[in-house]
């Protein structure tokens, strides 16, 4: 028995050794596999490029030059090519572009959304906001203490100023008295005709002025003056300046881009001269406009966003007249020859006068 067991033990021996002999070799498991082989843990540093470029290093180098030179937002109640009050802001403007300074404008800017447009470019960091127009006082006072880095005007011209906003006069009056001596020449009613948007000390003076210039050719001139209610609504001012010319007015002086139209269409249909407000408003009225009071507003926008730049900006009341060559006034060259030459010559005598500072033209606000 013990023969057998021993037969039936070694032939299952066998069997094993044969079974084993056979079978496939086992793969070698992943473990085995050399690490020089993971090409992802051996790429060399040199290989991620953010420490060792130098893009952190260009940006200031390459910065355009106007960031230099300040930025300039201004804010329009009207058209830009009004050929009056907002075209006169926008070529300041513009000019102020072409010397480097990043500029932009909003036009048609009504006195319900000038906060909203005010604030828009607070927002966008421009370091000067100009809100081109009496109306716009009460946005400028809300938003300005909220934006202190900010310097913000608004065409005020009564001295209401704060640390960071200016207000800026616009001593029309200047150029109205010039303007003034050619409507005492050229009116043969002897009645003259002011329309304003509304009685401010600006408008006030403007009519004060040109009335007083007449006086010196007509001892005997008059004037009638109008506030419409409105800057901008033609309508009203054309309604206003034809009651005046029932009353005999036939030369017109306005304040405001609503007046200037308003006045141009009424002495179109009535009869009489206009004076262009603050522009080149010839076009406008070829057979009306005889001559144009003219408004620069370049050298004070450039000098509102130098203070701002050097930090001397505090409570600034800008004043730029006819001896900064601010405020003067232009013929309309199809209508000059009605104009009698000794008028002309008296208009221009009066403004180099202003200019020299040899003749001062009352203020007369009120």
């Amino acid at each position: 028995m013990k023969s057998v067991k021993y037969i039936v033990f070694a032939g299952l021996l066998v069997l094993a050794l044969l079974l084993s002999a056979c079978a496939p070799a086992a793969p070698a498991p992943a473990a085995e596999e050399p690490a020089a082989e993971e090409p992802a843990a051996e790429e060399p540093a040199a290989e991620e490029p953010a420490a060792e470029e130098p893009v952190a290093e260009e940006p200031v180098a390459e910065e355009p030059a106007a960031d230099d030179a300040g930025s300039l937002a201004v804010v329009l109640t009207g058209p830009w090519d009004d050929n009056s009050w907002n075209e006169a802001g926008y070529n300041a403007t513009m000019a102020l572009g072409d010397s480097g300074v990043k500029v932009t404008f909003s036009e048609n800017v009504g006195d319900g959304d000038a906060q909203r447009v005010i604030r828009e470019y607070a927002e966008e960091g421009y370091d000067m906001i100009v809100a081109h127009s009496f109306g716009y006082q009460d946005a400028v006072f809300e938003i300005a203490p909220e934006y202190p880095d900010t310097n913000f005007a608004w065409g005020g011209g009564i001295g209401r100023t704060d640390t960071n906003i200016a207000d800026y006069d616009q001593p029309f009056y200047e150029a109205a008295y010039p303007i003034g001596i050619i409507a005492g020449y050229m009116s043969e009613t002897g009645v003259l005709g002011a329309i304003y948007g509304f009685d401010i000390p600006v408008c006030h003076a403007i009519g004060e002025a040109f009335l007083a210039g007449a006086q010196t050719v007509n001892p005997d001139a008059t004037l009638i003056a109008t506030a419409a209610g409105d800057w901008v609504d033609v309508a009203k001012s054309k309604e206003a300046a034809l009651a005046q010319a029932d009353a005999g007015v036939d030369f017109w002086i306005e304040c405001g881009e609503g007046p200037a139209l308003g006045a141009i269409a009424a002495a179109e249909e009535a009869g009489g001269y206009v004076t262009g407000y603050v522009g080149d408003m010839t076009e406008n009225g070829p057979d009306v406009v005889l001559v144009n009071l003219m408004w620069n507003l370049e050298p004070m926008f450039a000098d509102m966003l130098a203070q701002t730049l050097d930090g001397s900006f505090d409570n600034p009341f800008y004043r730029y007249g006819i001896a900064d060559g601010a405020m003067f006034y232009t013929y309309n060259d199809g209508l000059k020859d009605a104009i009698p030459a000794e008028a002309v010559e008296a208009a221009d005598a009066a403004f180099k006068a202003v200019e020299a500072g040899d003749l001062v033209i009352e203020f007369v606000p009120e």
